[in-house]
C-alpha cells in the first residue's frame, strides 16, 4: 500500500494528472492523489504502539530527522542553480518549517513525539488532542483560502496540524479488536461518502480560486483515508522478499530529483517522467538493500 501511495505522490508531482484531465475532473484527481500522505501516516500510527512500548521513539524520530537533514542537503546541492536564484531567507524558512516534499519526514518525527506525549492520557486524550489539532489546521487553511490571509502553506501542512491527527487515528484503530471494526460494506460506504465530501470541497475551491492553490486538506479525507486503509488491510496478499516498504520511502525522497533531471536530457512528457521517477528510485533501493550487508550505512538512507 505504501508503494501505491508513493506512486500517487510521483503522479501528482510530475504533473501527469493535470496533463490528462480537465478542470471538471481535477477535483477527483486532487482528492485521490492526496490520500498518499494521510495513508502513509495512518500506517505509521497503526504500528506505532510496539515502537513506543520498546522505548524506540528517540531512535525512530532521530532517524527521520537525520534523513530530513541529509536529503535536504542533497537537494540543495543538486538544485543549487534554482536555490541561488531565490531568496536565501525563504529557503531557510522552508528548511525550518518543512523543505519541499521532505517536510513529511520532519513532520512525521514531530507527530510521533506528540503521540508519545498524549498517549499518557489514554485513548480519549489522544482522540481529543487529534480533534483539536485537526480543527486548528483546517481553520488556518480556511483562513488562507477563504479570507485571503497571507499565510504560508507550511503553517498548516505540517506535523502537528496535518500529520498528527492521522497518526493518532492509526494508533487508535490498532487498539480496536478486529471483530469490532466496521464491516467491509460499511467501510465501502464510508470511503464513498468521504470521497464525495472531499471532491465537493475541492470542486468548490477550484471554482472559487482556480487551480492554484489546490486544496491540501479536505475534510472528507478524515473519513475516506481510514476506510481505505482498513479495506486494504483486509486484502489477502502474498508475501514477498522485495523491499517494498523501503522502496516506497526511497521513491518518496528521490523522485523529485529524477523529475527535475529528466528535462535536461530531453524527456518532457509527464507520464514518461512519472514512470521513470518511480522506477529509478525503486531500482536504486533494490541495489542498496543488496549492498547494505557489506555497507551498513546504506540502510540509513531510506
Amino acid at each position: 500500500m505504501r508503494l501505491a501511495m508513493a506512486a500517487f505522490v510521483v503522479i501528482g508531482h510530475s504533473g501527469a494528472a493535470r496533463d490528462t484531465i480537465g478542470m471538471a475532473d481535477l477535483a477527483a484527481g486532487n482528492t485521490l492523489l492526496r490520500v498518499a500522505v494521510p495513508v502513509f501516516t495512518l500506517i505509521a500510527g497503526f504500528y506505532a504502539e510496539s515502537m513506543l512500548r520498546r522505548g524506540d521513539l528517540s531512535k525512530w524520530s532521530g532517524r527521520l530527522l537525520a534523513q530530513y537533514g541529509g536529503w535536504s542537503l542533497i537537494y540543495l546541492v543538486f538544485l543549487a542553480t534554482y536555490f541561488l536564484n531565490r531568496s536565501g531567507v525563504r529557503t531557510f524558512e522552508e528548511l525550518v518549517l518543512g523543505f519541499m516534499h521532505l517536510w513529511f519526514l520532519m513532520g512525521l518525527a514531530l507527530a510521533g513525539m506528540m503521540l508519545a506525549f498524549f498517549r499518557r492520557f489514554g485513548p480519549f486524550g489522544v482522540a481529543a488532542s487529534a480533534i483539536g489539532f485537526a480543527g486548528a489546521g483546517f481553520f488556518i487553511q480556511h483562513a488562507r483560502m477563504a479570507w485571503g490571509m497571507e499565510l504560508d502553506l507550511e503553517l498548516y501542512r505540517n506535523g502537528p496540524f496535518y500529520l498528527y491527527p492521522y497518526l493518532a487515528i492509526g494508533w487508535l484503530l490498532a487498539r480496536v479488536p478486529a471483530e469490532r471494526l466496521p464491516s467491509t460494506p460499511v467501510l465501502g460506504i464510508a470511503f464513498g461518502v468521504g470521497m464525495a465530501l472531499a471532491m465537493y470541497q475541492s470542486g468548490y475551491w477550484l471554482q472559487r480560486l482556480g487551480e492554484d492553490p489546490l486544496l491540501e486538506m479536505p475534510y472528507g479525507h478524515l473519513l475516506m483515508c481510514p476506510a481505505l486503509f482498513l479495506l486494504v488491510l483486509r486484502l489477502p496478499l502474498p508475501e514477498t522478499r522485495l523491499p517494498l516498504g523501503r522502496a516506497a520511502a526511497g521513491i518518496y525522497v528521490m523522485h523529485v530529483l529524477v523529475l527535475q533531471g529528466l528535462p535536461w536530457i530531453g524527456i518532457d512528457t509527464a507520464w514518461i517522467r512519472a514512470v521513470i521517477a518511480f522506477a529509478v528510485p525503486f531500482m536504486i533501493v533494490a541495489v542498496t538493500v543488496s549492498l547494505s550487508a557489506r555497507m551498513p550505512f546504506l540502510s540509513r538512507l531510506f
